[in-house]
């Protein structure tokens, strides 16, 4: 289970090379400024006491190339570890995210994933940096009171006044501004979340005129946003104060103990000026709230990547899969989410070869069938097997090209309709891209496309008919052995469907498939219906064997929102009027 030290420390592994090229940068440079008081000491000393200065001015003029170098250096390191632990960092987010499937889908909405994925990576990456950072100045600042002691003992006592009040300091920042970084990432994860919804429901919300109460629903997080940011920024404004209010009172101290040893003859005049810097170069390990707290800002972002990275994916399956007609078995399937049961001891079986429509009211299950069928979806207990072994056992790469899938509303991926027709880890063949085109009558369109196949997707527009037209397509292509299709005609026409559906047919014909499925006409065309009701499979019969139960018929009509209308009560006159009568109304009594 990662911890945010973790999640850190993968960020170091993930700079690569860098990593040690900054941390002999964090060797070399606190190297060259501690030696470079101690030339200039000698360099002052030199000229005071006229002797030859040639060799101490070189040695602080290379002194002072060096630390330039070492410096640029380090600048160039620091960006290119923080960009390649960022692209680690992502990656393995986005590889969790996939692997999760459905329960992360459950765990995390889309905003809030694209809040970890891109703020909380980059702002746990420069993690190698601000540890290599806070290094060289910790080396920096102990060479310096080393120094202070060595110069005279009296200077580095007194500069150790101050240090427990900075431990300290720095220990309650870290925890601070840590915390900080967490809520502050987590409401902005909220924040995105709304927003996504919102772009989801763009036509929804124009067309209800309410897009002034859906801004302020979404920018609803803001005020506590706005807290928890200023939370940070206040943490360290306090403690950057207090440590402000030690610092000059010890600075002070150790040059007035410094000038009173010039007095007594125990410090040359060199040696003051080196411990003028050796004193600054000290000072900095009592001004470390800055680069504390962007270390703390790095462990908080580190926590929120940790809690995704904490949630169990699925173990993958190892065994291969056999050759086989495609027969699909559920046992005993149940699915529940939220403490809600969506599948409850579903036994189903699915003859090889044959289509099956998945037909019931709305929220009956149709589409966690379908998940759990293919092997999107585990369920919580229960066993699905396709040709005798089961989904969660079969190997990924084998599962995925025993396996098709056609949804309702398909996204295409790639950088041309080519690409995204194709698109698997083992693409199919141009030939059956082709027949596939034919099959799911997408073939006219995409001809008429100025570049074919070879259309860039961000040039496409397309309804929602033609959009499910290509699923179809790159599913046929896919030649798998249990296709499913969920609602993938929906938004076609009653006579594009009849002509798909056929030459599907031919293309499938041998091919396991599972629909779902709103339209008599399809059920109908299917060898069998699986009828779900409130998550349990009620049964599996022919379209015309289940046609004589009201119930079943009653799926296909939608309710009649109008109220029924009162009977008259007994020997209660109506009214008729009749246009083009000899008399215009006539009575008519009714008694029963």
């Amino acid at each position: 289970m990662p911890s945010s030290n973790g999640i850190v420390r993968d960020a170091l592994r993930a700079s690569g090379g860098h990593a040690p090229g900054l941390l002999a940068v964090a060797v070399l440079d606190p190297a060259t400024r501690l030696l470079l008081p101690a030339a200039l000491a000698s360099a002052l000393d030199a000229a005071i006491g006229k002797a030859p200065q040639g060799r101490a001015v070189i040695l602080v003029v290379a002194l002072l190339a060096l630390t330039t170098a070492t410096e640029a250096a380090r600048e160039i390191l620091e960006k290119r570890s923080a960009a390649r632990a960022t692209l680690a960092l992502r990656r393995r987010v986005l590889h969790q995210v996939l692997a999760l499937g459905r329960a992360g889908q459950d765990a995390f909405g889309t905003g809030d994933v694209l809040s970890r994925l891109l703020g909380a990576s980059a702002g746990t990456a420069p993690a190698a940096q601000y540890l290599v950072g806070l290094a060289a100045s910790l080396l920096t600042s102990l060479g310096g009171l080393v120094a202070l002691f060595l110069i005279d003992v009296r200077l580095g006592l007194f500069f150790l006044l101050g240090a427990p009040l900075m431990g300290w300091l720095g220990r309650w920042l870290m925890s601070r501004v840590g915390s900080a970084t967490h809520t502050y990432q987590e409401i902005h994860g909220e924040l995105a979340e709304r927003f996504v919804d919102a772009l989801r429901g763009a036509r929804t919300i124009r067309a209800a005129g309410t897009a002034e109460q859906e801004t302020a629903r979404v920018l609803a997080p803001l005020p506590r946003l706005r807290a928890a940011g200023l939370d940070f920024w206040q943490t360290q404004r306090k403690a950057t104060w207090q440590a402000g209010l030690v610092t000059p009172l010890v600075q002070i101290g150790v040059l007035a103990v410094a000038g009173l040893g010039v007095l007594h003859g125990r410090i040359t005049p060199g040696e003051l000026l080196a411990s003028q810097a050796y004193l600054g170069y000290a000072l900095g390990l009592l001004k470390q709230t800055a680069m504390l707290a962007q270390l703390a800002r790095c462990r908080g972002s580190a926590a929120r990547i940790g809690e995704l990275l904490d949630v169990p994916a699925p173990p993958e399956g190892t065994r291969p899969l056999p050759d086989g007609p495609g027969r699909l078995t559920l046992r005993g399937v149940r699915v529940a989410r939220s403490g809600t049961p969506l599948l409850q001891g579903v036994d189903l079986d699915v003859p090889a070869g044959h289509s099956v429509a998945v037909i019931g009211a709305s929220g009956a299950g149709k589409s966690t069938l379908t998940e759990v069928a293919g092997g999107l979806l585990a369920p919580d207990s229960g066993d699905v097997l396709l040709d005798g072994v089961p989904l969660r056992d079969i190997r990924p790469d084998e599962r995925r090209r025993a396996v098709g899938y056609a949804f309702e509303r398909p996204t295409l991926l790639g950088d041309t309709l080519g690409d995204a027709l194709a698109y698997a880890d083992d693409p199919p063949p141009p030939h059956r891209v082709a027949s596939a085109l034919r099959a799911g009558s997408a073939d006219a369109f995409v001809t008429r496309l100025p570049d074919g196949l070879a259309t860039p997707l961000h040039r496409l527009r397309l309804s929602g008919g033609e959009l499910q037209r290509l699923g179809l397509a790159r599913v046929a292509a896919r030649q798998a052995r249990l296709v499913v299709l969920d609602d993938a005609t929906s938004s076609v026409d009653t006579a594009t469907e009849s002509e798909i559906t056929a030459a599907l047919d031919r293309v499938l014909s041998g091919t396991t498939r599972l629909i779902v499925a709103h339209r008599m006409s399809t059920a109908a065309g299917a060898d069998l219906v699986a009828w779900l009701d409130r998550g349990t499979l009620r049964a599996l019969a022919p379209h015309q064997a289940l046609l004589k139960d009201p119930a079943y018929r009653a799926v296909f009509q939608p309710p009649d929102p109008r109220p029924a209308p009162e009977a008259p009560a007994p020997d209660e006159t109506l009214r008729l009027r009749l246009p083009g009568a000899e008399h215009p109304t006539m009575r008519l009594r009714l008694g029963w």
